[in-house]
């Protein structure tokens, strides 16, 4: 009898200590995803935007706190279907690069414009497509990110790229 109860005390051991570590277990997930939720939070209240106009790439900071550093990456333009309309070109000369922008505030980068053909107006992408752009930025916290767009921001492990520049 006191083989079954020490194999049964046994079980009980190891069965209870399995469960204790998998609860341990999951609250560390629970809290690591806690820490990343607060981490996006800064980076989600960052909007990337064309204007209605198409005339220039706006990056706008919604959230209390400053953006330490933006740089514009890349822009280009899809057609309805999603496929590569154009590469979209930011304005010669002008600065894709800023420090520091406060709670509130606005950067603006005018977008080059083109002629698609005989009869279309100069615009900065073919007539039909939607633009995007992508921006990486350093959160008041230190974390660079990537942002295109309305897509959610991607953490940037390695820090920022250099803006790609397409002739």
């Amino acid at each position: 009898m006191t083989d079954n109860w020490t194999i049964g005390s046994t079980v009980v051991t190891a069965v209870a200590t399995g469960v204790a570590l998998w609860v341990a277990g999951r609250g560390e997930y629970i809290r690591a995803a806690e820490r990343r939720d607060e981490r996006q939070a800064q980076a989600r209240l960052l909007s990337v935007y064309v204007n209605e106009g198409d005339t220039e790439a706006v990056v706008r900071n919604y959230s209390n706190e400053p953006i330490r550093e933006i740089r514009w990456y890349d822009a280009g333009a899809r057609n309805s279907d999603g496929g590569t309309a154009a590469v979209v070109r930011f304005q010669d000369g002008e600065r894709r690069e800023r420090g520091h922008l406060p709670p509130g505030e606005s950067f603006t980068v005018p977008l080059a414009r083109f002629g698609w053909g005989d009869e279309l107006p100069e615009s900065a992408a073919p007539a039909g497509s939607t633009i995007w752009v992508t921006v990486h930025y350093m959160d008041a916290h230190g974390f660079w990110w990537s942002r295109t767009g309305d897509r959610q921001p991607v953490p940037l492990h390695d820090g920022p790229g250099e803006p790609l520049v397409h002739d």
